[in-house]
């Protein structure tokens, strides 16, 4: 219920992008890390998980396209599965200087080590970054992901809950 409700709240913030105000680029290029509050797949739940990505803009007006790689790893009970992604990024106009959303779809690999599997993954996902202060421009990232693997025996899907710190590495 909880991850239905915020992935509904998400989805309105997303949508209701059209109607803020623009504001410039934040920034060129971002290190996030990220904790997996939750990252369920095939009837089980990650113990504990986290994924980081870079990310650099390659077009610079509205709505940012950005390129980037993520990694991750989480553990379940006898098995950890990693994954390594890259993609595009779009962002949206700021509903407030203070609030950046963005969505993003990625496609690249998922291991388990202890299933010996190798799959295709695809990844779409969005969120929010939240700026910390005036002062800085460090931000507090909320976001959720949709991650299909491709499975010679059976596909899965797994969903992903996540927040972490975004750093920007130069503007």
């Amino acid at each position: 219920m909880r991850l239905t409700t915020l992935t509904l709240a998400i989805g309105a913030l997303l949508a209701a992008s059209s109607a803020s105000a623009q504001s410039r680029d934040p920034y060129a290029s971002t290190f996030s890390g990220n904790y997996d509050f939750v990252y369920h797949e095939l009837q089980d739940t990650s113990n504990v998980g986290a994924h980081f990505d870079v990310a650099t803009t390659v077009k610079h007006d509205m709505p940012f396209l950005a390129v980037a790689g993520e990694v991750g790893v989480n553990h379940f009970t006898g098995a950890n599965v990693s994954s390594y992604l890259g993609g595009a990024r779009l962002r949206f106009p700021n509903f407030s200087p203070s609030v950046l959303p963005f969505a993003q779809f990625l496609v690249g690999l998922y291991h388990c080590g202890a299933c010996s599997v190798n799959d295709f993954a695809i990844q779409g996902g969005g969120g929010l970054d939240f700026k910390v202060s005036d002062s800085n421009d460090l931000r507090i990232r909320a976001q959720i992901d949709v991650r299909h693997m491709f499975d010679s025996v059976q596909g899965f899907t797994a969903v992903r809950v996540s927040a972490g710190v975004v750093i920007p590495l130069n503007r």
